[in-house]
């Protein structure tokens, strides 16, 4: 959810106008991910079930869209670790302590209204926001993954600068074969009567396998490596079909599972993300140029530059008027228009609230 990167396009060479629409997509999903919308494939059957199933899918792009547009931005920069530490570690730091902070209040308040015990110790807040366990603050799990992240991004980017095509090829095989070949292998055996494969404790590819280290390397590589008005029409053919055949074995597996099928959601969340990030950005800088200037460029670099702060709001929101706002709309409109109706009341109030915070001293720069 960084902002940032020195070689920009549109607007006046200021920013990156198919990074913001990236962002503005993966909030939305990032919100609805949260919702009963998002697990409306568990209750359905036929093809009602296959059609929420692949949404429910394709909703998993979210978390990766936005570490790939990190990548994209934050790895063609060249930091030290003193520079990370001050400008970036420290301000992720601080809004985990603030934004954790208010939701425990949140809770507590909300507690003692309804007459209900809630026992707030300075203890048992420090040790949960170091464990990330918090009541109610599991929304906020990307913060401390995206933290991981900036740890390692002096180191990160020097690798990206260094990534051939065959290194890029290799760390997207390497996620397919521990990600997803292996998963529906032992899908297949379990279904089969047979006996799962599993890979040593101590064996770990970090950088092909973890979410933090994989897909800004491939965010990195997709946006300064492939010349987008290169891709030739049997390039964007190969990948069609490789989506649809993603999409096959996603919704065989989950189908195959029986119970929740949730485990193979992300079974190719990266051919989906990345056939994403390629397709934004062809559509805002090839097909579609009007879109990087004007009224619709500004008003779309105006909302990504919100997200973080709708992302991190959502959550209050939530706690106080999501369930007041279904039980109003239950009987009215389908289960999947509810959700995405709390998607939008909950970007337009997150982005009023968080342009407003924007504006206060100190907070600017945080959100």
């Amino acid at each position: 959810m960084e902002h940032g990167g020195s070689r920009q396009t549109g607007l006046g060479g200021m920013k990156k106008v198919y990074c913001e629409w990236l962002r503005c997509i993966a909030c939305f999903l990032v919100i609805f991910n949260h919702l009963k919308g998002y697990r409306l494939f568990m209750d359905a059957s036929g093809i009602k079930q296959i059609c929420y199933i692949i949404l429910s899918v394709l909703t998993k792009i979210n978390v990766p869209v936005f570490f790939m547009v990190s990548g994209a931005l934050l790895l063609e920069k060249q930091e030290d670790f003193r520079t990370v530490c001050k400008n970036r570690i420290s301000r992720i730091g601080f809004v985990i302590l603030l934004f954790e902070a208010g939701i425990y209040t949140e809770c507590m308040l909300y507690a003692r209204a309804l007459g209900k015990p809630f026992v707030f110790t300075m203890k048992r807040f420090f040790y949960g926001i170091l464990a990330g366990n918090l009541e109610e603050t599991g929304a906020y799990w990307y913060l401390y993954a995206y933290l991981g992240f900036l740890f390692m991004l002096p180191f990160l980017q020097k690798i990206a600068k260094q990534m051939s095509r065959q290194d890029f090829y290799m760390l997207f095989a390497l996620h397919f074969v521990l990600l997803s070949l292996l998963p529906m292998l032992n899908l297949y055996l379990w279904i089969t009567g047979g006996e799962g494969i599993a890979l040593a404790e101590w064996f770990s590819v970090p950088l092909a396998s973890y979410s933090p280290f994989f897909y800004p390397l491939v965010g990195y590589y997709l946006d300064h490596r492939i010349d987008i008005q290169l891709l030739s029409r049997k390039k964007w053919t190969e990948l069609t079909a490789a989506v649809f055949m993603g999409l096959l074995l996603s919704c065989l597996c989950i189908l195959g599972e029986g119970v929740t099928g949730e485990n193979y959601l992300t079974l190719f969340d990266y051919l989906f993300a990345a056939t994403a990030f390629l397709f934004i950005k062809y559509m805002v800088t090839v097909r579609v140029p009007a879109l990087l200037d004007g009224r619709c460029a500004r008003a779309v670099c105006f909302a990504g530059s919100l997200t973080f702060g709708i992302y991190l709001l959502d959550h209050y929101f939530k706690l106080i008027w999501y369930q007041p706002y279904e039980t109003f709309m239950n009987n009215r409109i389908p289960s999947l228009f509810i959700s995405f109706g709390w998607c939008v009341v909950s970007m337009v109030l997150g982005g009023m609230v968080t342009w407003i915070l924007k504006k206060m001293p100190g907070l600017g720069k945080l959100l």
